[in-house]
């Protein structure tokens, strides 16, 4: 059964990159949500698409997307989990800062399931939790090997490279990091993490939608990464932030505790409790 959910994905994956790719240089439209984040008709076009293929193919398993109208999420119900078209705005800027991913999730069992597609280099990141995480790209498929193990003072870390503000910058500096360990990158982060090339990633975030993270996290605890909330407990699908939340920490899983013992004491002051 998981090996036919995967399949779909992976098919679904590739038909949105086949919609991104048609239509990058400009043949859309853009809109403002609510919230202020853009949305493109690209974007809306790929969540009809999910939408159209999971009622018909799995009719049993919910849908819970960015795009999707019912972000409802019933107890008890398996769940695909996706991102139509994740960094829109790299998409809009007609740079290849954008992805699709998605996610499965059972029941009791949690995200099973992870994928990330980059159409613009044919890159599909995919994992299936205790079966390990495989590259697939122009037709051939490897698995992943865990990256090697480096000491704690030469760990590269995220930077969000649309980011403009100093607050990453100045933890970085807490933690001694030099800017050469510093990497400005960004849909491309879960890429350059399975290669091996991107050890940490610190959200200074109290809430992250889950449809930006589910796909990577099953993909990178496959490859060593530890992938929890700053006081140590871990993501889950359908389940909020612990109240005060202060970030995201994506690390090896042997740096867990040291990040978690370091962190609190070195962020910005508007992050501590």
């Amino acid at each position: 059964m998981h090996k036919e959910i995967l399949d779909f994905m992976k098919s679904q994956a590739r038909e949105a990159g086949q919609v991104m790719m048609k239509r990058l240089h400009g043949d859309y439209r853009v809109y403002t949500k609510p919230d202020r984040s853009r949305v493109t008709d690209v974007d809306l076009a790929i969540s009809d698409q999910v939408q159209e293929a999971v009622a018909r193919q799995f009719p049993q398993i919910g849908l819970y997307s960015e795009e999707s109208p019912d972000k409802t999420i019933l107890p008890g119900r398996p769940y695909f989990i996706v991102d139509e078209l994740d960094g829109t705005s790299s998409y809009i800027d007609d740079k290849t800062g954008f992805s699709h991913q998605s996610a499965y999730y059972e029941p009791g069992k949690g995200l099973l399931i992870g994928l990330i597609y980059y159409p613009w280099n044919d890159a599909l990141l995919y994992a299936l939790k205790g079966e390990g995480a495989y590259l697939e790209q122009e037709g051939e498929a490897r698995r992943l090997l865990p990256p090697p193990d480096k000491p704690f003072d030469q760990l590269t870390y995220f930077h969000s490279a649309r980011f403009r503000g100093e607050k990453y910058i100045e933890l970085f500096r807490k933690l001694g990091v030099s800017d050469k360990r510093i990497i400005r990158t960004d849909a491309r982060r879960s890429l350059l993490m399975a290669q091996g090339e991107l050890d940490v990633c610190l959200h200074l975030r109290a809430r992250i939608a889950i449809w930006d993270m589910a796909g990577e996290k099953v993909i990178i605890e496959e490859l060593g990464f530890s992938h929890c909330y700053f006081d140590g407990s871990l993501v889950r699908f359908g389940q909020e932030p612990p109240r005060g939340n202060q970030g995201y920490l994506k690390c090896p899983a042997k740096w867990k505790d040291k990040f978690l013992e370091e962190l609190p004491g070195l962020l910005p002051r508007e992050y501590k409790p």
